[in-house]
């Protein structure tokens, strides 16, 4: 008898229900596998792009809320400073706030911030001072939209106010900066006591001219300069100072040269 041929059973006798796999086929199920997987990325991003975006518009809103703090801080430190206010946003670069005119005029996204003080102040000198019913409207607004041209307005008080009163929490990409300037003004009283003397406000030099001086009670911004002469025309001060708090001086001729500038409440002495 002779013996069993060698080599693998399999190649000898192929079993009768095994098929080998066609390449047509192997490539349908790699297809099937791509396109079932670019289905699951697909349905992926389709959920977290929702979340990316409201992430990314969270982000810039807590930016832009932050730039307004600076530049609503800035406002403040640059009346201090000057005594006046900023004609626009521009003009706190890059002394007051540390930023490029051009990025102080526009956001983040390119849209303009605008700057509005309250319409009560039009045409405000510090050295003429507002009365104490205009304090009230020593405030400003700092609007910013970023996601479009703010359509800003304001033109009257009414206007004004409806900014301030605005609720932004139901336009989240609305940011509104509301500063109160009120705080930063202290009151100068003058009151004479017969005719001469003179004084200076802020620069602003008022002499009697050997008259009666005007009766004084205004609101300045604090670190004005004072000057009060005893001259019927102002030249040097007996009295000179930085505004810091409310103060009242009244002028009286009889009393002893070097004297007759007082502070309410304080006699001129002999």
């Amino acid at each position: 008898m002779s013996p069993p041929p060698c080599g693998n059973p399999d190649t000898q006798h192929p079993h009768p229900y095994r098929h080998p796999v066609s390449s047509a086929s192997q490539r349908g199920f790699t297809l099937l596998t791509a396109l079932g997987f670019l289905t699951v990325v697909t349905v992926g991003l389709a959920m977290l792009t929702p979340m990316m975006i409201r992430e990314r518009d969270r982000h810039q809103q807590e930016v832009e809320h932050h730039h307004l703090q600076e530049i609503g801080n800035g406002i403040v430190t640059f009346v201090r400073h000057h005594q006046a206010f900023p004609p626009n946003l521009a003009a706190l670069s890059p002394d007051f706030v540390p930023f490029s005119a051009s990025q102080l005029a526009r956001n983040h996204n390119g849209f303009l911030r605008y700057l509005a003080f309250h319409p009560g102040l039009a045409g405000f000198q510090n050295s003429t001072g507002l009365q104490a019913s205009n304090l009230v409207n020593a405030r400003f607004l700092v609007i910013s939209d970023l996601s479009q041209e703010a359509a800003v307005t304001i033109a009257t008080s009414s206007d004004f106010e409806t900014w301030w009163t605005t609720n932004e929490a139901g336009t989240p990409n609305l940011q509104i900066y509301r500063g109160n300037l009120a705080s930063h003004f202290a009151a100068l009283t003058i009151l004479p006591q017969g005719n001469g003397g003179s004084f200076s406000i802020d620069g602003q030099p008022t002499p009697s001219n050997g008259s009666l001086l005007p009766t004084l009670a205004q609101y300045h911004l604090i670190g004005t300069e004072i000057g009060l002469d005893e001259a019927d025309i102002y030249s040097t001060p007996e009295i000179h100072f930085g505004l810091t708090s409310n103060v009242s001086y009244w002028f009286d001729p009889t009393c002893s040269v070097s004297k007759r500038w007082n502070p309410v409440h304080v006699s001129c002495g002999p």
